[in-house]
């Protein structure tokens, strides 16, 4: 080369950001060592984890910084542009490539080769200086590129946060609506007929009032529909509070037995289903009597629905491990595994003969809130057991 080729090429460099504070003499050096290079854009420069054998300047045009180049988890880490370095790190630290370097546009650059990178180190200053002033300025850019993800990402999940907070204000307002109506369509369809039947005694009543037996029966009959009423308005008001309040007692369970007799009486007389209960707990037990009953209740009255033509329910109690263990089992339909596992969810019912859907959700509350536990097991026309263990024995 030349003495004007070396002078034109000095004040080329010069006019470059990483040169132009490097003395005279020190960019006649690196031009005698370096060669300018093209690269087309999307053209690679060189590759990540690949060894470093070139140190690079931008003279014109901009590169991309890659990590995981070509993957689908491709991340850009920055952009370089005219008289910044590139690929000085792995001749540096002697490592490989942390990244991979890619045309952005149209470049131009001069390279210095690893051997010839690592003399002008050692020999001159004002480059270690201007490498030094480099790294800076590009840690100084990634810094305040990261922060501006950072500010940029924070926006978009703060308001990613707000659009999710109101679908789920809006989820939730559906929902109460949802529940709103299924309590109100339930409440008119349980309700009505207990209603109806009332209207109709309450008639006769008042046209037989004079025919002391027909009295007597018609009266029954009427409580009968008021205890049902009453029955229903206690099932939605335990499961619209969402808690169980219990009132714990020392209990006889042949007292409780006997209630729970009382209460299906009638409904079992006028049908074929025998009811058939054992207790081996000699002992009293400390539990809520009153929702204990509603357990009884509803889970045998879901056991009658199950026996259309007639059938067993047994319940049986017994002492186990220091627990009371009540089984209630019928001789009905049984149920499919599928239908059994829908049972303790709100407002389901597999049976045609009406309800509220919330009969089983109410024992599992109760039992829950007695800090016990409650299976069931059931098999297509083998029947169904329901289990009920508490911590209650005295």
């Amino acid at each position: 080369m030349n003495t004007l080729d070396v002078q034109h090429k000095t004040r080329l460099l010069k006019n470059i950001y990483f040169f132009h504070s490097l003395p005279d003499s020190s960019l006649e050096k690196i031009v005698a060592l370096g060669v300018e290079s093209f690269f087309e854009r999307g053209a690679v420069i060189f590759f990540e984890d690949l060894p470093g054998d070139c140190f690079f300047v931008i003279l014109e045009g901009e590169v991309e910084i890659l990590k995981r180049h070509g993957q689908p988890d491709e991340v850009l880490l920055g952009v370089s542009g005219a008289g910044q370095p590139v690929g000085e790190m792995a001749l540096i630290d002697e490592r490989p490539r942390s990244a991979t370097v890619r045309a952005r546009t149209d470049v131009r650059v001069f390279v210095i080769s690893a051997s010839d990178f690592k003399n002008l180190l050692h020999s001159e200053n004002a480059i270690c200086i201007a490498l030094l002033r480099a790294s800076t300025m590009m840690v100084r850019r990634s810094n305040e590129s990261h922060l501006a993800d950072l500010d940029r990402q924070n926006k978009e999940l703060a308001r990613a946060n707000a659009e999710l907070k109101a679908a789920q204000h809006e989820l939730l307002n559906r929902e109460r609506l949802s529940v709103v109506g299924k309590f109100s369509s339930l409440i008119l369809h349980d309700i009505r007929n207990p209603l109806s039947a009332l209207k109709s005694r309450v008639e006769l009543l008042r046209l037989n009032y004079k025919e002391e037996n027909y009295c007597e029966e018609a009266i029954k009959r009427i409580n009968d529909d008021i205890s049902r009423m009453e029955d229903l308005a206690a099932e939605f008001l335990d499961y619209a509070r969402g808690e169980i309040r219990l009132q714990m007692s020392v209990c006889d369970l042949n007292a409780l037995f006997d209630r729970f007799r009382d209460s299906f009486s009638v409904k079992f007389q006028q049908s074929s289903v025998v009811i058939h209960i054992e207790n081996f707990v000699a002992k009293p037990v400390i539990l809520d009597e009153n929702r204990m009953l509603r357990v009884l209740i509803n889970a045998s009255e879901n056991a009658y629905k199950a026996m259309p033509t007639g059938g067993t329910v047994s319940i049986v109690a017994r002492q186990e491990n220091g627990r009371l263990i009540i089984v209630i089992s019928d001789t009905g339909v049984g149920m499919s595994q599928d239908v059994l596992s829908h049972m303790f969810e709100p407002f389901y019912s597999a049976s045609s003969a009406g309800g509220t859907g919330l009969g089983m959700i109410i024992i599992k509350n109760i039992v829950d809130a007695h800090n016990g536990n409650v299976s069931i097991a059931s098999k297509e026309g083998s029947g169904t057991t329901l289990t009920i263990s508490l911590p209650s024995l005295i």
